[in-house]
């Protein structure tokens, strides 16, 4: 006979039936978790899911931009200007010499729609001519046009003769 199955008892002709027994659900042994033990388990849960996100902020803030040695010094004179990738190959950038001892680098990508801009060396202007966004050539800012934000801007050091982009100013 199976405990939990309803039976079927028949008297004086009709049919009844019983329900099972009630199936106990959970802890038998009426043993309950205390409330202080359950807050303690809580907050201890809570103070490791919050490290676990601070540590998840702090490497996802620290930008590990590569160090790139993007030109050499003897080989690039005063007024030159070259295209550079930084700080990887889909991120084109130019790189200028505007005067002795001077080197700027800018991302070569508009802020506005990321369209390529263009140097103009007459009037020291970076120009986007996709939606007219215009840039100085001597910080990045905007001049005129849609662009929400000044070009980023590469950090560049001077070691020994080699010009090199360590990281990215932020904007």
């Amino acid at each position: 006979r199976r405990p939990n199955r309803a039976r079927k008892f028949v008297t004086n002709g009709h049919a009844t039936f019983s329900l099972p027994r009630r199936i106990p659900i959970g802890n038998t042994d009426n043993q309950q978790l205390p409330r202080r033990r359950f807050a303690k388990y809580l907050t201890g849960a809570g103070l490791v899911a919050a490290f676990g996100g601070l540590v998840m902020f702090i490497r996802a803030r620290k930008n590990s931009y590569p160090v790139k040695v993007v030109a050499h010094v003897r080989d690039f004179p005063v007024g030159a200007v070259k295209i550079i990738s930084y700080p990887n190959d889909e991120h084109p950038c130019f790189l200028l010499h505007p005067s002795e001892g001077i080197f700027l680098a800018f991302s070569r990508l508009c802020t506005h729609a990321a369209c390529p801009i263009f140097y103009r060396p007459e009037q020291h202007i970076f120009a986007c001519p996709c939606h007219g966004g215009v840039f100085s050539a001597a910080d990045g800012s905007v001049l005129d046009g849609p662009p929400p934000k000044p070009l980023p801007r590469v950090i560049l050091e001077l070691r020994g003769d080699d010009l090199t982009a360590t990281g990215m100013f932020p904007s």
